[in-house]
């Protein structure tokens, strides 16, 4: 490369950044302008949130008010012409005493490296179940049986969760464009 290739690469390079620096410029423009636009609709934004929470809770006693009613026969949903309600389950583990549960871990995880010298592969390892900074690790946790969370003295509680669904319109999807021009 001589001199004259080496400039034009700086002049490239130069352009390159300024035009970068414009770019970042007019994006911080664009930000500013949105949310000065968005200023005026915070309160009414506020309000609206505020009130939906409220309507969820109050649909909330309602439905748990008048359970059997709305969802019979072990049904999890209730659609209206207005919207729906529904419960859907999940799961979430809870730990008696997180210290004890931790070395329960320990132990079982030695014990399953013992079962790797007999030739068989562990179901777990420490890694797996325990953090680097020694939290439980819920996720690889919960894919294990209740027999074996027990054993680390942790139960899997089952829960509820609460959903309302506004109001959407259900429409037919369009006919593909070949089955169109069949029909005209």
């Amino acid at each position: 490369m001589n001199a004259e290739q080496y400039n034009q690469v700086n002049a490239l390079l130069s352009d390159y950044s300024t035009l970068s620096a414009a770019l970042e410029a007019a994006e911080a423009e664009i930000k500013t302008v949105q949310l000065a636009a968005a200023k005026d609709l915070l309160p009414k934004h506020a309000a609206a949130k505020i009130a939906l929470a409220d309507l969820e809770t109050t649909l909330r006693k309602i439905a748990d008010k008048h359970y059997s009613s709305l969802f019979p026969d072990d049904k999890r949903e209730h659609k209206t012409p207005f919207g729906g309600i529904k419960y859907r389950k999940s799961t979430a583990l809870e730990v008696a005493d997180e210290e004890k549960s931790i070395l329960k871990i320990k132990l079982a995880c030695q014990q399953e490296l013992a079962r790797e010298s007999e030739g068989h592969p562990p179901r777990f390892t420490e890694s797996q179940l325990i953090r680097a900074r020694e939290d439980l690790n819920l996720e690889a946790l919960g894919e294990l049986d209740d027999p074996t969370l027990a054993m680390f003295s942790i139960t899997r509680v089952q829960k509820d969760t609460f959903k309302v669904d506004p109001f959407s319109m259900k429409t037919d999807k369009p006919k593909k464009p070949g089955k169109l021009q069949e029909a005209a």
